[in-house]
């Protein structure tokens, strides 16, 4: 029976594992540009991308108020996914932002972005805001 749960065990954490994805920085430009993303603000979007979540579409945080943060943009779900608050202003559950397909996520993001700019993510002010940003002239 021991032998039964880790094998088990092996196979679901190797399943969690396979579902991450972790984006190179030209495969992020790319996928952006393609959704719609100008090249001037590219790279802002990358820099924020590496200090919200290291590139990684699983990445989750929970924040002192009780919210959480969602995938590779750190979403919250206080206000923009479906969640136990009442704002869903995306219209989209927050797991479905921890899709390796970062589409809703981008589409979600760039809503954020037109609200309220790059200032909405705590990691661009802090990170990129009147920093150097990251090179991706290799990109393209």
């Amino acid at each position: 029976m021991k032998l039964i749960f880790t094998v088990l065990s092996v196979l679901l954490v190797g399943g969690l594992i396979a579902e991450a994805k972790t984006y190179k920085k030209c495969e992020l430009v790319k996928a952006l540009y393609n959704h719609g993303i100008q090249k001037p603000k590219l790279a802002d979007w990358v820099c924020l991308v590496q200090w919200e979540s290291s590139f990684s579409t699983t990445a989750t945080h929970r924040n002192n108020d009780g919210s959480t943060d969602y995938g590779i943009f750190q979403i919250n779900n206080k206000y923009w996914c479906d969640s136990d608050y009442e704002a869903n202003e995306c219209n989209v559950p927050c797991k479905s932002l921890l899709n390796d397909d970062i589409t809703k996520a981008i589409k979600c993001a760039k809503l954020i972005y037109n609200r309220q700019g790059f200032d909405a993510w705590y990691g661009w002010q802090d990170h990129c805001k009147g920093k150097p940003l990251p090179d991706i002239s290799d990109c393209f």
